[in-house]
């Protein structure tokens, strides 16, 4: 019934998904309306949207929206905002997540020898998520291991960062909307109220 008229083909879906129509601004306003107009309490809205985006950091393309609704879940968060939260990784930020990831847990220690090239550390992750797929666990964990251990160490490191910076700006701004919302719908009631009243002493003067 309220479908689109005309379907969109696989790859028009792809393109849009890549690059939105109508540019990645209006694409992020829209994300940030739909997220503060979500049902549930805000720490519902804002530990389930948290825990997507915390959850694209960790180098584990494939696995993120199931990951992130677990994590969400077991924060008592929304598992719609986990989904949509999980947008903060995509084709476009990606790389920078994933490089930062792995200069970061070699930083810290993990990994063997010297730091591969930036180019390297992506194509052995997608390497290790096509064997994930294939079903070739131990092909995928032994092959890619020198760079998905630090990869997953720095990853994680940087999820905890990007968790509770989001929950606590979700938080605060679903908060806000929801407390001027309702401010909103009382005075709206209240004036409803006031109406009738006031016809009938406008009719009594009369």
């Amino acid at each position: 019934m309220f479908g689109r008229r005309n379907p969109r083909s696989l790859m028009d879906q792809v393109r849009a998904w890549l690059w939105p129509k109508r540019g990645f601004r209006r694409a992020g306003q829209y994300v940030l309306k739909r997220v503060m107009r979500m049902k549930g309490s805000p720490h519902a809205v804002a530990a389930g949207f948290a825990s997507g985006a915390a959850v694209s950091f960790l180098p584990l393309p494939g696995l993120h929206l199931v990951l992130g609704a677990l994590l969400a879940f077991a924060l008592r968060g929304n598992l719609i905002a986990s989904a949509v939260g999980t947008a903060v990784g995509n084709p476009w930020t990606f790389p920078f997540i994933w490089i930062g990831g792995y200069r970061l847990g070699h930083a810290l220690g993990f990994g063997e020898g010297a730091t591969v090239s930036d180019g390297s550390v992506g194509a052995s992750l997608w390497a290790a998520a096509d064997s994930v797929w294939r079903g070739r666990f131990v092909e995928a964990a032994v092959e890619s291991w020198p760079v998905l251990q630090p990869t997953l160490v720095g990853g994680g490191v940087m999820a905890l960062v990007v968790w509770t910076t989001f929950y606590l700006l979700v938080r605060k701004g679903v908060a806000v909307y929801q407390g001027r919302r309702s401010a909103k719908l009382a005075a709206g009631r209240a004036r409803w109220r006031r109406e009738p009243l006031l016809a009938a002493t406008e009719k009594g003067r009369a």
